[in-house]
């Protein structure tokens, strides 16, 4: 007994080591790779936080591209798609608090709230509606709540897979493993796992790849981030599910890869959703979640012609 109590003490002594010379190196390397993260839009201040939006293209038409949860980089990750989109239209990307270059928040992650610090961050960079939103996963919350209380700012709407209310109330979570993974972010333990792990667009450069494991190392589960997710569910119930009529609507549904459901389910919260409601089109594609990095000219054209159908 005695033998197993010092092998013991010792490995714990060794795992806090391990522990404490990975936090000393990720404090380091944060700073080192501070110089190297100069934001790539403006930066302008909203609730006590710098908030960066990024904008590319003078086209006539304003997209406002918003990401899903955990996305460290909205704007590298949204990079293949919108390139080309730039060519014809106005496109702004919104980097949520915690995310990509803007900074971190405790501040209440309420669907309201985290609306009005996104339209607040779009008049402080002088970017005017009406807008064509495009939004990923969660920010489907976000985009619900704002045609309801704006629909004025809402010219269209795209989908780009949203997890939509119904699909929350399925949801299982596990808000103690989202704060263990918190912790070991923390320590710079993502360092140490492989980059398809935390970088979901296999299609960027890889001077863009090394920049967007720069910013994931800074912000992947920031504050904000966990607290969004842990909040997400009571945000489900507090938007609506219904679309204002009067503005065009168009979901892009994966096959459910990497959300936790299967096909059948995660196609059928759409079909639900869109049923009996007027002016929306919904259209499936054999990809996972991130469908616009699997099906890249797929998509940029059929958001074109969706937006040349209904609002040109």
């Amino acid at each position: 007994m005695h033998v197993f109590r010092k092998r013991l003490l010792f490995l714990l002594g060794a795992v806090l080591l391990l522990l404490l010379s990975s936090f000393t190196y990720h404090r380091l390397s944060l700073q080192r790779e501070k110089a190297s993260l100069n934001p790539m839009g403006q930066m302008v201040s909203v609730n006590g936080h710098d908030m960066s939006v990024f904008v590319k293209g003078e086209g006539p038409q304003t997209l406002v591209f918003l990401s899903g949860a955990g996305t460290a980089s909205p704007i590298l990750d949204f990079k293949d798609l919108y390139d080309g989109l730039s060519k014809q239209y106005k496109i702004v990307v919104v980097e949520r608090a915690g995310y990509g270059y803007s900074e971190d928040t405790s501040k209440s992650r309420d669907v309201s709230e985290v609306l009005s610090e996104t339209r607040q961050a779009l008049a402080k960079a002088h970017v005017s509606g009406p807008y064509i939103i495009l939004s990923h996963s969660m920010a489907s919350l976000e985009t619900l709540l704002w045609q309801e209380k704006y629909p004025s700012e809402v010219k269209a709407i795209i989908g780009l897979d949203w997890a939509l209310p119904e699909s929350y109330s399925h949801l299982k979570m596990h808000p103690q493993i989202l704060r263990m993974a918190r912790w070991g972010s923390q320590l710079g333990l993502l360092r140490y796992l492989p980059s398809r792990l935390y970088v979901p667009n296999d299609n960027l450069s890889s001077s863009d790849c090394r920049l967007y494991q720069r910013i994931a190392y800074r912000q992947i589960l920031s504050k904000a981030m966990l607290n969004e997710s842990l909040s997400v569910k009571e945000n489900a119930k507090k938007v609506t599910s219904s679309l204002d009529s009067q503005i065009p609507t168009l979901l892009m549904v994966s096959n459910g890869g990497g959300t936790g459901f299967s096909q059948k389910d995660w196609r059928h919260y759409a079909t639900s959703f869109a049923k009996d409601q007027k002016n929306i089109e919904v259209t499936f594609y054999d990809s996972p979640h991130y469908l616009y990095h699997y099906q890249t000219k797929e998509v940029a054209a059929k958001i074109e012609e969706f937006i040349k159908k209904t609002t040109d």
